[in-house]
Parts: C-alpha cells; sequence; structure tokens
C-alpha cells in the first residue's frame, strides 16, 4: 500500500506517487496490502505506524525532528540522499536519489517550450500572495504545486528555464533536462532537503535569495509569535529563516523591489542541470532496484 503526505488541496511533489508508482510497480499500489510502500516525499519520521512492514524507496527525512525507530520490520532499499543516511545511520551505499526523477521514463522534454521562464513556489508559499498575478506581471509563467500532477508535469515540460521554491519542481525539471535555478524566498524553504538531493545528483547547491512578499499578515496569536521570532532571529539568538516571517502586509514598493529581483535571477545565476551520463546511471540503478524489489514483492508473506 502506498504511504505518503496526503495535503487537502494537492501537493506535486507527493503527489507524485499516485502517478508514478501504479505505471512502474503496481503491486506495491495493493489497497488491501498491509506492507506500506514509502516512495516520494519526506516522510522519514516518528509518525510512521510502527506495526506494518514498511518498504522505503527513495523517500528521505528532514533536518529536525524524532526520527523512527529503524528495525526489523523496516526494509530500506535507497534514500534520498546521503544527509538522509547520515541522520538515520544508514549504510552510505543506500544513498541514492529522489525517485521522481523516473517521471523521464514516460515524459521528455519538447524542443520548443512554451514558457521561457516559470517560477515554481512551494505549496505553502503559494497563500501568501496571487503568484499567478505577480510572475504575469515581470513576464514569468507561474506553476502551481495545488494544481494537479498532469498540469504541473505539462507546464514543467513546456518550460525553458524554471525558478524553484519546489524541491521537486526542480526534480523533475532536472530529470526532464529543464534547467533549473532554487530560489528562496519564504522561511518554510527546508535546505537540508535541497542539500540531500543536490548532492545525491552531485550539483552544488547555490541558493539566490529573493525578498518574500506577503498579501495578507497573520492574526492574533500567530501574528505575535512571528513578531516574537522575528526579533529573536535579528538579535541572533533565533532560527536564521525566522528573519523571513511576514508580520504585515508588503507594500507596493517592496512588492516592486521583490519582483524585480526575481526577474533579475536568471541574469545573475547560472541555471543548474546534472550530468546527462550520471542521472541515467542514477535512474539504471534505481529501475534495478525496483525490479528486484517487484520480484520479492510477489513472493513474501503478506505483513
Amino acid at each position: 500500500m502506498l504511504y505518503y503526505c496526503k495535503t487537502p488541496k494537492g501537493n506535486f511533489g507527493d503527489d507524485l506517487n499516485l502517478w508514478l508508482w501504479p505505471r512502474l510497480a503496481p503491486e506495491v499500489c495493493d489497497e488491501q496490502d498491509s506492507t506500506l510502500f514509502v516512495g516520494i516525499g519526506t516522510i522519514l519520521g516518528h509518525h510512521i505506524p510502527p506495526k506494518p512492514v514498511k518498504v522505503v524507496f527513495g523517500a528521505g527525512c528532514g533536518k529536525t525532528g524524532p526520527l523512527p525507530k529503524i528495525d526489523d520490520r523496516w526494509k530500506i532499499c535507497c534514500v534520498r540522499g546521503p544527509l538522509t543516511a547520515a541522520r538515520l545511520r544508514l549504510d552510505p551505499a543506500l544513498a541514492l536519489v529522489d525517485p521522481a526523477i523516473l517521471v523521464r521514463r514516460f515524459l521528455n522534454h519538447p524542443s520548443r517550450p512554451k514558457y521561457p521562464v516559470s517560477f515554481m513556489p512551494h505549496l505553502q508559499s503559494m497563500p501568501h500572495a496571487d503568484w499567478e498575478a505577480l510572475c504575469a506581471r515581470i513576464g514569468f509563467h507561474c506553476i502551481d504545486p495545488r494544481a494537479g500532477v498532469e498540469r504541473v508535469l505539462r507546464e514543467l515540460q513546456e518550460t525553458e528555464l524554471l525558478l524553484a521554491e519546489a524541491m521537486h519542481g526542480a526534480i523533475v525539471a532536472d530529470a526532464l533536462r529543464v534547467p533549473w535555478i532554487p530560489v528562496r524566498m519564504y522561511s518554510r524553504f527546508a535546505e537540508f532537503k535541497w542539500q540531500d538531493w543536490s548532492q545525491s545528483i552531485r550539483v552544488p547547491l547555490k541558493l539566490t535569495d529573493v525578498p518574500p512578499i506577503y498579501a495578507q499578515p497573520p492574526k492574533g496569536w500567530k501574528r505575535l509569535d512571528y513578531v516574537v521570532k522575528k526579533g529573536l532571529a535579528h538579535a541572533g539568538v533565533g532560527r536564521e529563516n525566522w528573519k523571513r516571517l511576514g508580520i504585515r502586509s508588503s507594500t507596493q514598493d517592496e512588492i516592486h523591489q521583490s519582483l524585480e529581483a526575481l526577474r533579475r535571477v536568471p541574469e545573475k545565476q547560472p541555471p543548474c542541470l546534472s550530468n546527462d551520463k550520471f542521472l541515467s546511471q542514477l535512474e539504471a540503478l534505481l529501475l534495478e532496484k525496483l525490479s528486484r524489489l517487484r520480484a520479492a514483492w510477489v513472493k513474501r508473506p503478506v505483513a
């Protein structure tokens, strides 16, 4: 049975599980099977049910938070990258790559892209501003990570250059040979996850910071919490990303400055793309592991 993070309004990276695995390994998608198949996503935490057998195929963990107790009910084929392997104290050889790269088995990058530059915000960044309208002001296309897997895949295929705050947008872009640039705007940007993946594909992570835009500030206790955290960060005793918390609406001048900074990103930062040969090697290793897993899956006793 597929185990992944289910977001009410949808999220491209997580929802890729429902698109990819039925095409590649339908056996692991059986809802009646109690064995959990843990694939795409940052979900290796303490919240995973302890009793069923868990088969991990490319998932990752975060930088902080309680980790699962790895025992004989965990079957780890591979994880997203070296940082996940180190934090879980696994054999470094199990650090492979995010399996979302396997979309390249079914898709390719057209020779004439529709969008010269697309920006794909993180799921949690979308409510902060009307990003579709803001991108249009600077001639960019906005890819909404909530729009559904088929639409996001199509728009990534139709993009010539991707500016990505959403990591799985960059992962799939790289798999489809679409150059990408990582952009950090809001406080929820998870650099650990990006480093985990970028190290797995041997691409140095060079982040470009763009000031965040807030159409609506938080209210009540949440605003007070943000005010305190932001003050602590600027005093040097809080987390660095707390400096990017929004405590009021952005002014028109701030919006203009942020959009100009975003527009200039392709002029200032060279795009990233993993090596063709190395990516093909990673793909082959994943497919080899998946083939062995599928053969063992149908022969194993039901958990």
